[in-house]
């Protein structure tokens, strides 16, 4: 494939996925800090996206860059894609004691295939709210918040960051009680740093969302200022050592103080 056609088929599949979520070259523009002018010359593959424009347009158009840059899609939907998983005829029989035997395995794939083919509205519903793969890290879980909230996902996030239609910013973090021991907390971030700590201050607000297991039991809502406590104690650690944190803990005490939205 010549560098001339590469473009024409990446412009196509942009503006494809463009169109299907309804979204104008305009709005594209803005999400990725580029003028309409670009959009359309990429759209019409007179420009060769940089590898940072092509990064910033699957985050923007909720896909990843290898399903953006997959060229051999531009003629089918990406939402209308069926999860797969192999045919029951390949099941095979690795180690000595598998926990369930062969015929009934294949019984279960088939149960799978059936389960995974009824995902294909979930997903075409995630990808209008910036998730672009529903089984990713806790994404039906934020995909759930997001809908009850009123938000999106931010394109090009780093973390759980969230829009609303004003472009204001959200932090959403989610806790499983199942998982979690007798003094459960909200996990952050693994590399908590400094510039971690400014960006959640300058968020309108955090949203917590409360699981037993894959039902949803609280939401609350917290302003960063309540939050501010916990900031500063994180502060003083890495000055005091010098190193990022990994992951620290918000307490469900503390979340609880909070504004609960749900249920109401």
């Amino acid at each position: 494939m010549g560098y001339e056609s590469a473009r024409k088929r990446f412009g196509k599949r942009v503006h494809d996925l463009r169109k299907e979520r309804n979204i104008k070259q305009e709005k594209l523009a803005e999400r990725i800090g580029k003028s309409t002018e670009h959009i359309s010359f990429i759209e019409r593959g007179e420009r060769s996206p940089s590898f940072e424009v092509i990064i910033d347009l699957a985050n923007a158009l909720g896909v990843t860059p290898t399903d953006l840059i997959n060229f051999d899609s531009t003629d089918q939907p990406l939402t209308n894609t069926a999860l797969s998983v192999v045919s029951p005829n390949s099941v095979v029989d690795p180690i000595e004691e598998p926990i369930k035997g062969k015929e009934q395995r294949k019984t279960d794939i088939e149960r799978l295939q059936a389960a995974l083919n009824g995902t294909i509205p979930l997903q075409k519903l995630a990808i209008e709210y910036g998730i672009a793969d529903i089984f990713q890290d806790n994404d039906g879980k934020v995909l759930q918040l997001l809908i009850i909230i009123g938000l999106r996902i931010s394109p090009g996030r780093e973390g759980n960051d969230a829009v609303d239609a004003e472009e204001n910013e959200y932090e959403l973090k989610t806790v499983n009680l199942s998982l979690s021991n007798r003094n459960p907390g909200v996990t952050t971030h693994h590399h908590l740093n400094q510039g971690i700590i400014d960006k959640y201050r300058t968020v309108k607000a955090w949203y917590f969302g409360i699981y037993r297991n894959s039902e949803l039991i609280e939401i609350w809502k917290a302003d960063p200022s309540l939050l501010e406590p916990k900031f500063q104690e994180w502060e003083e650690r890495i000055r005091r050592t010098d190193e990022e944190i990994n992951n620290p803990k918000i307490g469900l005490k503390l979340v609880r103080t909070g504004e609960r939205i749900y249920p109401t």
